[in-house]
C-alpha cells in the first residue's frame, strides 16, 4: 500500500484528518484504483484508532470513492466513465451560468484581480514543474472563485460532491503533464472573457475546458485499464 501522510492542520480532529489524507491518497491516485484498503494499516499510519478509519470509510463509500463488499473488505473505486460523462456534464451547464453572470457584472475588478494572482501561481508550478497536486489544487480554487462571487459557493460545494470520478481522471491528466499547457491558456480566454464581457465566447471555452481529458482518455484506459469501468 503506497500511502502518503500528511501532517494534521491547525485545529483537525482525528476524524477530519483522517477523512482528508484517505481522500487525498485516492484522488492523486497514491491508493490505486481497485486497491484494498486496511484499516489496521491505516490507523497505524495516521496514529490513529480504527473508529475514524471506518467512519472515513463510510464517507468515502457515499461520495463513490470506496466500494465496501462484504467478506472482501472496502477497496477503492475504480473510474466510472458514466460518473466522470455525468459530472463533466453538470460542470458544464453551472460554470456557463456563471460565467454569463460575471460578464454581466460592472464591478468584477477584484474577480479579474485574484483570477489573474490564481493563474500566476499555476504557471510557476507549471513552469518549474513542481507539486502537481498543487496545481490541481490551484485549478479547482480558480473556478471557486467565480462560483463564489456569483454568491454561488453552495453550489461550487455539491457539484465537488458530485465530481470525485472526474476529478480524479482530471488528476490523472495532470500527473501525466499532457493538458497543463492547455488548462493554462483556457484560464486566460476565460479571464479575458469575463474582463471583457464576450459572452459569445463563453460556450466554446467552457466545451474545451471541460472536456480536455476526452483527448487523453484513450491514452489512459489503454495504459491503465485496470484502473477504469463503464
Amino acid at each position: 500500500m503506497d500511502f502518503k501522510v500528511t501532517n494534521k492542520s491547525k485545529g483537525e480532529n482525528s476524524k477530519q484528518y483522517t477523512y482528508r489524507v484517505l481522500k487525498d491518497n485516492i484522488m492523486n491516485l497514491s491508493l490505486e484504483p481497485g486497491a484494498t484498503i486496511s484499516e489496521i494499516e491505516i490507523s497505524q499510519a495516521l496514529n490513529v484508532s480504527r473508529t475514524p478509519v471506518r467512519e472515513a470509510i463510510v464517507k468515502l463509500k457515499e461520495e463513490k470513492l470506496i466500494n465496501v463488499f462484504p467478506q472482501k473488505g472496502s477497496i477503492v473505486s475504480k473510474m466510472n466513465l458514466k460518473l466522470i460523462e455525468e459530472a463533466a456534464f453538470l460542470r458544464e451547464i453551472c460554470d456557463k451560468e456563471m460565467l454569463k453572470i460575471v460578464c454581466s457584472r460592472k464591478n468584477k475588478d477584484f474577480l479579474i484581480k485574484e483570477l489573474r494572482k490564481n493563474l500566476e501561481y499555476q504557471k510557476i508550478i507549471v513552469d518549474y514543474e513542481e507539486d502537481s497536486y498543487e496545481f490541481f489544487r490551484l485549478d479547482n480554487k480558480f473556478h471557486e472563485i467565480i462560483y463564489e462571487f456569483c454568491n454561488k459557493l453552495n453550489i461550487w460545494k455539491a457539484i465537488k460532491r458530485l465530481s470525485t470520478h472526474y476529478d480524479r481522471l482530471r488528476l490523472f491528466d495532470v500527473f501525466e503533464k499532457m493538458n497543463l499547457k492547455e488548462i493554462l491558456a483556457q484560464h486566460e480566454k476565460i479571464i479575458e472573457i469575463l474582463e471583457k464581457g464576450k459572452f459569445e465566447d463563453i460556450d466554446k471555452i467552457v466545451m474545451e475546458h471541460l472536456f480536455n481529458f476526452k483527448e487523453v482518455l484513450g491514452i489512459f484506459i489503454e495504459k491503465c485499464p485496470d484502473y477504469f469501468e463503464e
